[in-house]
């Protein structure tokens, strides 16, 4: 637990990033009992008022003789405003002693115990308004990144847009809106802004979105030069029923639609040996649903651009464990998919279906492959077909997934 004086608050106010990646320097004997990676709970004043944040404390490096440098990674607001609030609503007689007694006085830093510890995330997690904060903070504690969960997958699509506009990963959005109390993967990049209504306001002036305006989650403005990237994410089922997300890539530069379904691959559970990852359609209850759904409307236009497949639709198999903090996974396009579901080398050894690296032998896209594909325009629905993104859209919106919708277009295309 930190808590901030009147000029440590200022400075951290005034800071473009501070909220994003903050660095604090201190004598090594106060930070010298801080194991990390760790949550911390901050308390800065804010003129009249106290705001608390919860954010993760990542790093310790020695700077000086007598100092270390402790950094703390996307600090994110929860309520209540102050660490006594939080003190009054501990209802445990013996933790509420254990952290009366740890909360630190002005500019001072406090270590708390593991039960405490414990304790304190478990009542936060009481709250449903505290998950974002939550989500976004265990998000990078290494440890628990395991369990493939909404935001892992939709951070690894919002990765994929960024790569496809031709940005660098860790760029910094020119805007970024997050819907309070609600998890969305732009959590864990970019500024640090929320507005409660905003979001509904503008996924409303895209047509046929209003279909899922009250479902979207975030919102983040990425420009390059003449033109920009529009990325938005939208929950359809609550976060413990999500099992994968849809990356839907709107490219107005090169005319083109691409959509991306994630799908996860399981480790065989057997003595054989055998260390392949699997995926087996019939354990998934959706997956035939799914597919019946992906399909385009009849087009009678003429179409002038050229484009390997206009079919828009792939699958990213991933798997399920995270090898050196990222999900090694295989791309396969709809058609691909459909032919592979009916040749005998995809059956198992009792007669089921399944994908798989060794099923596959190396007929697959890689992620570098399929980023080069969408930028170039080389795949998805030609140019005149876009009239054809409404129907997509709401049939994507109709589903059980969540959603991540990539827009880019150039800048004076857009009217907003």
């Amino acid at each position: 637990m930190i808590r901030f004086d009147e000029a440590f608050s200022q400075s951290l106010l005034n800071a473009r990033q501070g909220f994003e990646h903050l660095t604090i320097v201190k004598p090594h004997s106060v930070l010298q009992d801080f194991k990390l990676p760790t949550l911390c709970l901050l308390e800065i004043q804010d003129h009249a008022k106290t705001k608390c944040y919860l954010g993760t404390a990542t790093r310790k490096t020695v700077v000086s003789t007598f100092d270390s440098r402790l950094t703390i990674k996307k600090l994110r607001y929860i309520a209540p405003s102050s660490l006594q609030e939080i003190e009054a609503k501990v209802t445990d007689k013996r933790m509420k002693q254990l952290l009366a007694s740890r909360i630190p006085v002005d500019g001072a830093f406090s270590n708390l115990s593991p039960k405490l510890s414990v304790y304190l995330i478990e009542l936060l997690a009481q709250f449903p308004d505290k998950h974002a904060a939550l989500d976004t903070a265990l998000a990078l504690l290494p440890g628990l990144r395991r369990t493939p969960h909404i935001n892992w997958a939709q951070e690894d699509a919002i990765n994929t847009a960024m790569t496809a506009f031709g940005i660098r990963l860790n760029e910094v959005p020119n805007e970024v809106t997050l819907k309070r109390g609600a998890s969305s993967g732009l959590g864990l990049i970019g500024a640090h802004l929320y507005e409660d209504n905003v979001i509904h306001a503008d996924a409303s002036y895209l047509p046929g979105f209003d279909v899922i305006a009250p479902d979207v989650t975030g919102r983040a403005v990425f420009k390059k030069r003449d033109e920009r990237l529009v990325i938005y994410t939208a929950n359809r089922l609550p976060l413990e029923e999500m099992l994968g997300v849809d990356l839907i890539y709107i490219n107005e530069t090169r005319g083109n639609i691409v959509m991306i379904q994630y799908k996860i691959l399981k480790e065989p559970q057997n003595n054989s040996g055998n260390r392949d990852w699997i995926f087996r359609p019939h354990n998934d209850k959706n997956f035939a649903s799914e597919i019946k759904r992906m399909s385009l409307p009849a087009f009678q236009g003429k179409i002038t651009d050229y484009r390997l497949s206009r079919n828009p639709f792939f699958f990213k198999f991933v798997k399920r464990k995270i090898v050196d903090d990222s999900h090694q996974s295989f791309l396969v396009s709809l058609d691909h998919l459909n032919q592979i579901l009916t040749s005998p080398e995809a059956k198992g050894s009792r007669g089921g279906i399944r994908l798989s690296y060794d099923a596959l032998d190396g007929t697959y896209l890689r992620d570098a492959d399929m980023i080069s594909l969408i930028r170039s325009g080389y795949v998805g629905t030609h140019r005149a077909e876009t009239e054809a993104l409404t129907t997509i859209i709401s049939e994507v919106a109709n589903g059980n997934r969540a959603l991540v919708l990539a827009w880019q277009t150039k800048s004076q295309e857009l009217v907003w």
